[in-house]
């Protein structure tokens, strides 16, 4: 039965008017819902972040005459330092960190042991890894790792990755088939006045506001092409934050759009790219980012790269028919709005 409102105007003598307002509301909602599941991809966000979502650069300051390799947008300097900042998304213009330019400094910023061990693990298929920066109280830190162990550990067993549409599969959403996905997390402890890790942590506490300033065991789960996915702090390393980070990094990915999603990049000295092709399906070789492009509800840079022809076909049923639903949605909003101001 469709809910009536009715509405009086106490100058006028005409029929009262009968609008039909909460089952409107109702409608363009569920079509607006429906619109959104129609977009969603089946592939875990773990998994389209390491095969899809490149890292933005981060800028630094170099002196005249000096390169760097990397992603890196790079400015030339009047000193002979080094200045890294965080990638201009982030509308942060403060010096990360900085230190005289030398060939040993220039290379703790592109790259560390710790992110050697992350990209390794991630490549091996691994969920997220976990990196427990330490606070310098031993007591603290133990507890802190422990729990985040036998929390993880737990979680590995008990959840479960979403079964992947084949659609998505043939369009290139995901490179690999349901049993090359894994589930698993691990962690990796980190003091956190390691020399050699000096840019890496600067670029881990830059991640929120205010993380230098605190003294606790911070947690950070890394994912994809090394993403910081969110820090949890001291006592906000616990059952319900660790458990709503991992859910999310194995749930479907609902927003393709990386800058729609949380989490912060890194720096990281790995061919995310190769790697990924290396796991790909035998036969199966992943196509390019402007292959995909119109099935995608996302902006991305096209490459100078040719496109492979002759171009493969290509399923839009889903992205027309979320489009057609979102616009009758959008139009039933519009007439509702109206409809409750006459």
């Amino acid at each position: 039965m469709i809910a009536l409102k009715r509405g009086w105007d106490a100058n006028s003598s005409k029929v009262p008017r009968i609008v039909r307002v909460p089952m409107l509301r109702r409608l363009a909602l569920i079509l607006l819902f429906s619109a959104t599941a129609a977009l969603a991809c089946s592939v875990p966000v773990f998994r389209y972040a390491l095969e899809h979502w490149a890292a933005d650069p981060y800028r630094v300051t170099l002196p005249h005459g000096v390169t760097l390799e990397g992603n890196f947008k790079v400015t030339v300097g009047t000193e002979r330092r080094i200045e890294l900042r965080q990638p201009l998304m982030m509308r942060n213009d403060e010096v990360i960190w900085s230190a005289e330019y030398s060939e040993a400094n220039a290379k703790l910023l592109v790259d560390s042991p710790a992110r050697q061990q992350i990209a390794e693990r991630l490549g091996n298929g691994e969920s997220a890894v976990w990196v427990l920066l330490e606070s310098g109280d031993a007591a603290k830190d133990a507890e802190a790792a422990r729990f985040l162990d036998e929390r993880l550990e737990y979680l590995s067993n008990v959840m479960e990755l979403p079964k992947l549409d084949q659609q998505d599969v043939k369009n290139g959403l995901v490179s690999i088939p349901d049993e090359g996905l894994r589930l698993a997390f691990s962690t990796l402890r980190l003091k956190r006045d390691e020399p050699a890790e000096s840019a890496f942590i600067a670029m881990l506490l830059a991640s929120e506001p205010d993380l230098r300033s605190l003294k606790e065991p911070i947690a950070f789960p890394i994912f994809g092409q090394g993403r910081v996915l969110y820090a949890l702090v001291g006592k906000g390393i616990k059952v319900e934050t660790v458990d709503r980070a991992a859910q999310f990094l194995i749930g479907s990915c609902s927003c393709q759009v990386k800058e729609q999603n949380p989490g912060v990049d890194l720096v990281m000295a790995t061919d995310w790219k190769a790697m990924v092709k290396a796991q790909a399906m035998p036969g199966q070789q992943l196509p390019e980012l402007s292959q995909i492009a119109d099935l995608l509800p996302q902006t991305v840079r096209i490459g100078a790269e040719p496109v492979p022809e002759p171009e493969p076909v290509r399923d839009r049923s889903r992205l027309y028919w979320g489009g057609g639903l979102g616009l009758v949605a959008l139009i039933l909003a519009l007439w509702w709005f109206r409809a409750g101001r006459n």
